[in-house]
């Protein structure tokens, strides 16, 4: 069963037309995959959405009904949720040290990935430090950017 960490970056994608959404709508609709997301990156998406409508990108509308979509299909259970620890929060220590170049958010998503390694996950981001810190830790990635 294919497991996938998906990130703010990625998740967006499944929302908007851009480049990667292809490949994570190609990822989110696999039988038998699960697609896993920190709580966390409900807000940042929010936050995403919100500032493209605020700069018009889209309309509020379009903002209103893409934020109703991922509550639709959150519902009917396309992602399952993860919430991070005390262990996940230590864990963050040792990585800050280890990666000095990743930002605080950036960490967060690489402490809960290694969390999930024998998961054999994929972490799927568009954000490249964060893919980098990933295969160095010895985590499979996909960039959906690069078709």
């Amino acid at each position: 069963m294919p497991y996938y960490y998906f990130d703010s970056t990625a998740l967006v994608k499944r929302y908007s037309m851009e480049r990667g959404t292809r490949i994570v709508n190609k990822l989110l609709v696999k039988r038998g995959k699960v697609a896993v997301l920190p709580t966390w990156s409900v807000t940042d998406f929010y936050s995403i959405m919100s500032t493209r409508a605020q700069g018009g990108l889209m309309t509020r509308d379009d903002c209103y009904s893409v934020l109703y979509k991922f509550e639709i299909e959150s519902k009917q259970g396309l992602f399952d949720f993860i919430v991070p620890t005390i262990k996940t929060y230590l864990a963050t220590k040792e990585l800050v040290l280890e990666y000095p170049f990743l930002r605080s958010p950036q960490v967060m998503h690489l402490a809960m990935a290694l969390e999930l390694k024998p998961l054999r996950l994929t972490v799927v981001s568009a954000d490249t430090q964060l893919l980098a810190a990933s295969k160095t830790a010895g985590l499979h990635i996909i960039n959906p950017e690069e078709d």
